[in-house]
């Protein structure tokens, strides 16, 4: 059982499941939170008031999984989005610039204060 069943399971269908060694294995906490918020804001509010808070009263994954299987009720199906952290590219600004050994911030004050004179 990967974890993608076990997202369906414990969203979807709601069919009892008890997991052995190699579904333990399978299992990860962090993962299924993280899936699990992506269905929706309110359910991302609803994980971390409960789960985050006491996923260490736990001992083990079986008692992790049974928490999360009965606190969370069955939902209905939605195509679940994986959101991904939009990267920013750092675009250095070409100037002619006689090369100063400056350290980043000290440039980007130096190109402030010549845009700002420039204007």
């Amino acid at each position: 059982m990967n974890i993608f069943q076990i997202i369906n399971a414990v969203l979807f269908s709601k069919k009892k499941i008890v997991l052995n060694c190699d579904d333990e294995s399978q299992f990860n906490l962090f993962m299924l939170n993280r899936w699990t918020s992506m269905y929706s804001k309110e359910l991302a509010c609803f994980i971390n008031e409960t789960t985050n808070k006491y996923w260490t009263l736990f001992e083990d994954k079986q008692d992790q999984f049974n928490y999360i299987y009965n606190f969370i009720p069955k939902l209905k199906y939605k195509r679940i989005s994986y959101i991904k952290k939009v990267k920013s590219e750092k675009k250095k600004e070409e100037r002619n610039i006689k090369p100063l050994f400056l350290s980043e911030r000290e440039y980007k004050m130096y190109v402030d204060m010549e845009n700002y004179v420039n204007k």
